[in-house]
């Protein structure tokens, strides 16, 4: 990032650009160096919270306090200005910026801004004098199919989805650097340690992580045994598994490190938590579960607004937020769902990637039972009756 200049984030809805912007801020705050966020498809909560679950798991390695400490940093450091009515300009950025310094005495070194839909004059507006003390970032779906490389910014990048992982593909970069095009964890944002080739698996090669409760996961874990997949079972102390192969304590320490917000759960799925300290480690196992996987298989309802029934949900939404191919086997329309990034779409899922995660209810249907049962079959072929 460089004072001065505009970049430019484009892709299709649902890819993953506005937590690509996020990430960019958070490099910045995390220095301690402020940021204005300008949403104008979201309200100020909606943002708060993606910053919140983006920097839990990008801080997942530090200790509680830190983490607190980090959590505090952003919120001084950064301030969210939603404006929903859909107008915006470059000219309404500038007066915006100009009441923020004279009111707060705040003046940001990055701009962000998600959900606009500029024209071309509006990027050459922000590239104009006003705008040397900070540089802007821009996410937005551009309206024609082909990409918009008569777009005036100084960095432009498009974000394609492939799978689990996003790949950054560079139409143009400050001073025609050469920059290649990178492949991203859909997850975390980061480049993955080695590619994997497009290729059928096998059941030895994969990984089922879960947590061995009664129901789903169990059941999950018993068609891997059967199949002869490896499994990682989560569990910690006060912890009652149905199905225990390959069972993997977690510490106090790294229950802490999947920590989250009761509040903020409950304002994502809609609903209400108590303070209940079995239920908070039931969801520090399942962010350990879901952030291992490549692919998530949940087994619940979909409700009217998307969420998913029970506790299970959160692992969902951290699904959706991390970018992961998620599929979700409603029991009430007997049918499998996959997200796509806007909505449910109704599908027929194979596992197709090394780790996955199976995880959801404790009441199965039968329906259900079979749903998994063909799931494998189709994965792996018909289990060898030998």
């Amino acid at each position: 990032m460089r004072l001065g200049e505009v970049g430019l984030v484009s892709g299709k809805a649902g890819v993953g650009k506005s937590a690509l912007l996020v990430q960019l801020a958070l490099e910045r705050l995390l220095r301690q160096e402020p940021v204005l966020h300008v949403a104008l498809r979201y309200g100020v909560q909606h943002v708060r919270d993606q910053y919140e679950s983006i920097l839990e798991g990008s801080l997942r390695s530090m200790r509680p306090l830190d983490r607190a400490e980090a959590l505090l940093q952003v919120e001084r450091c950064r301030i969210i200005h939603a404006a929903r009515d859909g107008a915006f300009s470059a000219e309404r950025l500038y007066t915006l910026l100009a009441t923020l310094a004279d009111v707060v005495e705040f003046r940001p070194v990055l701009v962000v801004i998600d959900g606009w839909d500029p024209q071309p004059a509006d990027i050459e507006a922000l590239r104009g004098s006003r705008s040397r003390n900070f540089a802007s970032w821009v996410a937005f779906t551009p309206v024609d199919i082909a990409f918009p490389l008569n777009f005036p910014g100084d960095v432009l990048i498009e974000v394609v989805p492939e799978r689990t992982h996003l790949r950054l593909v560079p139409h143009r970069v400050r001073e025609q650097t050469g920059m290649l095009p990178l492949r991203l964890d859909g997850a975390q944002y980061v480049a993955p340690a080695e590619e994997r080739t497009e290729r059928q698996i096998k059941p030895e090669e994969c990984t089922l992580f879960t947590g061995g409760a009664a129901g789903a996961e169990a059941t999950f874990g018993q068609l891997a045994e059967r199949w002869g997949v490896k499994e990682v079972n989560f569990t910690f102390r006060g912890h009652v598994q149905a199905h225990s192969r390959g069972a993997v304590p977690l510490t106090e320490a790294e229950l802490a490190a999947g920590d989250v917000s009761l509040a903020y759960v409950a304002r994502k799925l809609r609903r209400s938590f108590g303070e209940n300290t079995m239920l908070r480690r039931v969801l520090q196992s399942l962010w350990h579960q879901v952030s291992r996987a490549e692919q998530i298989f949940v087994i619940g309802t979909i409700q009217e607004d998307g969420t998913v029934t029970g506790g299970t949900g959160w692992g969902v939404e951290l699904a959706r937020m991390w970018n992961k191919r998620l599929w979700v086997f409603d029991q009430e329309k007997d049918a499998w769902y996959l997200w796509n990034g806007e909505d449910w779409v109704v599908g027929l899922p194979t596992v197709d990637a090394t780790n996955y995660c199976g995880t959801g209810s404790r009441n199965l249907t039968e329906g259900a039972i079979r749903a998994l049962e063909s799931l494998m079959e189709r994965s792996f072929g018909a289990r060898d009756s030998s």
